[in-house]
């Protein structure tokens, strides 16, 4: 198992990914997966030292990607993480890998100076465990986010 930043010659899978990811999270019934847009955006992302973009590994397959956004935060201007998404293929789902790949975000969070990081749980059959998993590395309830389409 190995956890690495994502290179170009990654989009093609980090994209399959995502489309993976958002076929199986409640946004599917908000927004359409845009696949052109979203690879364009991981290529900017490649270059943006404030974006961290991950793949995790078995076997040499990709089976995992996660992302971390550094910025200030818009009250205090401290420098904080935010987890952007976290995805494990089925057959990668307890095996480790995640946990590796959420170890690296919050080291690199740490490394880019932030003082807190702030992570997701979307609102779906996944949540409860999500919330368990979150707790026993030491988070704890912030808000809760809310969305009317129009």
């Amino acid at each position: 198992m190995n956890v690495r930043k994502a290179t170009t010659l990654d989009l093609d899978a980090y994209v399959d990914m995502l489309a993976e990811f958002h076929a199986a999270s409640p946004m599917a019934d908000v927004a359409v997966y845009d696949s052109v847009k979203i690879r364009a955006f991981l290529a900017t992302s490649l270059e943006n030292n404030d974006i961290l973009l991950l793949v995790g590994e078995m076997n040499g397959e990709i089976v995992g990607v996660t992302s971390c956004l550094i910025y200030p935060l818009y009250f205090s201007q401290s420098t904080v993480g935010q987890e952007l998404w976290w995805w494990l293929t089925p057959k990668a789902r307890g095996s480790g890998i995640g946990k590796m790949m959420f170890k690296a975000i919050e080291t690199w969070s740490e490394q880019k100076g932030a003082t807190a990081l702030f992570m997701i749980a979307l609102e779906d059959e996944r949540a409860t465990a999500m919330e368990k998993v979150y707790f026993r590395a030491g988070f704890k309830p912030l808000e809760r986010t809310f969305i009317k389409e129009f």
